[in-house]
């Protein structure tokens, strides 16, 4: 169990992703839509309250920008009813990448009594993915860049904790999720605090400001109970202590070229910082006596798996865990971890 205090998010870890994904423009607008489901079909029934801006910050270029979240809830929750809750960053690089690409994973999430939140938060557009060598991205940059995320997603936690009674939402069942850099990202907010921020980025308090108390006013503190991370990593395992430890399910390619499934240089970069992939993760995991699963495709590159793979694992995973029954284990290639 972890307090608002200690969810935090690690810094170092950001000369890993530099990849995908687009940005879209934004209404702080709310509205209630039909999304894709997990198949690719309509489902007009899941409520999606979209657009709510839940802080404000300068970006990289030091102009201020709202920042905004999706929220999709079952379609056949009254006001009494209370959800576990799934908050979701999604993956980029933190150069790119949209709060809407986890419309159909959230929507899939929402039809099995999940309400769930994708969050957009601040990107560092001065790289460009498609050109730029990842062996030679100044590390100050993409390390304030990465802290800024972690900014974001601390300051929508609080903001969603703060209305958890308007949105249906059981805070005491709180889970974390993510893809990419969107797991780096919940990985090292969970487990890193302001003192390690610090520590790993010079005078960034500073410069930035505290990882807890950024782009709005809300202070509110939370539990969280389970984590799943894909293609995700940290600086050092033991980052995980007993203290801290939740159960979490990985998945990871074996001939991943960004974050080494085991440990090693990200990007395989002399120069880039030495990680901890989902191998070692789920081993510290199940050292300390915690549950936890591991997916690993030995011949899958960065994100080898499909989202219905992911979230259908997830589901079963984080549901096993709500139900005091929880899944462990390692599983190869395509192989369902559902018990």
């Amino acid at each position: 169990m972890k307090t608002l205090q200690h969810y935090s998010l690690r810094s170092f870890f950001v000369l890993t992703l530099i990849f995908l994904f687009f940005s879209c423009s934004k209404n702080n607008t709310l509205t209630t839509r039909g999304v894709g489901n997990g198949n690719g079909g309509g489902n007009p029934d899941v409520k999606v309250v979209s657009n709510l801006q839940y802080g404000a910050a300068k970006d990289m270029q030091g102009n201020m920008v709202n920042l905004a979240l999706d929220i999709y809830i079952p379609a056949n929750a009254t006001a009494s009813d209370k959800f576990p809750f799934i908050f979701f960053v999604h993956g980029g690089g933190f150069t790119a990448g949209d709060k809407i690409s986890a419309a159909n994973a959230l929507t899939t999430f929402a039809e099995s009594g999940f309400v769930g939140v994708s969050i957009d938060y601040r990107l560092d557009s001065s790289i460009d993915a498609n050109t730029t060598d990842p062996c030679s991205v100044d590390s100050t940059i993409i390390q304030e860049a990465v802290y800024m995320s972690v900014q974001d997603a601390k300051a929508a936690m609080r903001y969603m904790v703060a209305n958890a009674a308007k949105y249906n939402i059981d805070t005491s069942r709180i889970l974390l999720d993510g893809n990419s850099a969107g797991a780096i990202t919940i990985l090292n907010s969970y487990y890193l605090t302001q003192s390690d921020f610090n520590k790993l980025i010079p005078g960034v308090e500073t410069r930035l400001g505290g990882v807890d108390n950024s782009d709005n006013s809300y202070t509110n503190t939370f539990s969280v109970i389970g984590i799943a991370a894909n293609s995700g990593c940290l600086p050092n395992p033991d980052y995980i202590t007993s203290s801290n430890v939740v159960p979490t399910i990985y998945f990871n390619g074996g001939e991943d070229s960004v974050i080494p499934a085991k440990q090693g240089h990200a990007y395989y970069c002399p120069n880039t910082i030495y990680v901890y992939g989902s191998e070692t993760l789920y081993q510290r995991v199940l050292d300390l006596g915690a549950p936890a699963v591991i997916h690993i495709d030995p011949t899958g590159g960065h994100g080898p798996y499909t989202e219905d793979f992911l979230t259908s694992n997830e589901i079963c995973f984080f549901n096993s865990l709500l139900s005091k029954k929880s899944e462990t284990g390692s599983f190869s290639g395509q192989v369902s971890s559902c018990q």
